[in-house]
């Protein structure tokens, strides 16, 4: 078998990797080659592979998530980013398969598709920092992300129908994200995955941001048991949703920016690849 293990060196905790023991490990039969990503342009192919390995963080795995789509391939994926939510939400060591995956406006995601208030820290960053100050790269930016967003967004589903300006429009398939375990409600093989919708104030102003500051707290500091529809905040399971943002807005899609406007199909379904989690 051709075996192509990628190492991303960007990521905050890539020199924990030991290229050596992972090929003992999980490619000892198999012909390997070892691709390093170094800077933020490099890429590469997995025509001709037949097992792909990759080390890095939610964005390394979300591009290879996409890599594979169509294709019938072993992906095993090992968590040396900063934050990992994927794999920190996953129950269990060793080798776990991570069965149902979300995709959203046609990109497949582990963990999380969002826009709006706080999503940009995952992009913000630099892969300096990261392996420098690990996690606490990350709280530095978060004051001068808490502002208001105003997104036109239309959410449709089976059960129900949102719409309105948003401050925030995520799409969850884990327990975690942004570092706080809010979402209860996900089962890893559940056919469902979670929405929340926080309205926006009418202004980016100090009394704007103080007012978005109860929705949020609720959400992420308390999480969800159940489902929850109030004035400003809509939390619920859905199985698909058609998603309608009215002006092209970025997206947080694993940690990755994705540009997005117009009516997106949103659904998980099983990933053609088998997928598995290294957690040791």
């Amino acid at each position: 078998m051709n075996c192509l293990l990628v190492i991303n060196t960007l990521s905050g905790n890539s020199s924990k990797v030991r290229p050596e023991e992972l090929i003992r490990k999980y490619a000892a039969e198999d012909d390997v080659t070892i691709k390093y990503i170094r800077t933020v342009e490099d890429d590469y192919t997995v025509d001709g592979v037949d097992k792909l390995i990759v080390c890095g963080g939610d964005g390394t795995l979300n591009n290879a998530l996409n890599l594979c789509h169509d294709k019938q391939i072993d992906v095993y994926y090992m968590p040396v980013g900063t934050f990992n939510e994927t794999a920190k939400g996953v129950k269990g060591s060793g080798i776990c398969s991570l069965a149902k995956l979300g995709r959203f406006a046609d990109r497949d995601f582990s963990y999380v598709a969002a826009a709006g208030s706080f999503t940009d820290i995952g992009q913000s960053p630099s892969a300096r920092s990261k392996r420098r100050f690990k996690i606490f790269a990350y709280f530095s930016k978060v004051l001068a992300a808490y502002k208001v967003h105003r997104i036109e967004a239309k959410v449709e589903c089976p059960r129900f129908t949102a719409e309105g300006t948003y401050t925030l429009v995520m799409f969850s398939n884990a327990v975690r994200c942004f570092g706080f375990r809010f979402n209860r409600l996900h089962r890893d093989n559940s056919d469902d995955l979670q929405v929340l919708l926080i309205r926006a104030p009418k202004k980016d102003n100090l009394w704007g941001r103080i007012k978005m500051f109860f929705p949020f707290f609720r959400a992420f500091f308390i999480g969800f048991n159940r489902e929850h529809f109030g004035k400003n905040l809509l939390f619920a399971s859905i199985p698909s949703a058609e998603v309608t943002i009215a002006e092209t807005t970025p997206f947080c899609v694993d940690g990755e920016r994705r540009e997005c406007v117009g009516t997106l199909s949103l659904s998980k379904e099983a990933h053609k690849a088998r997928v598995f989690l290294i957690k040791e």
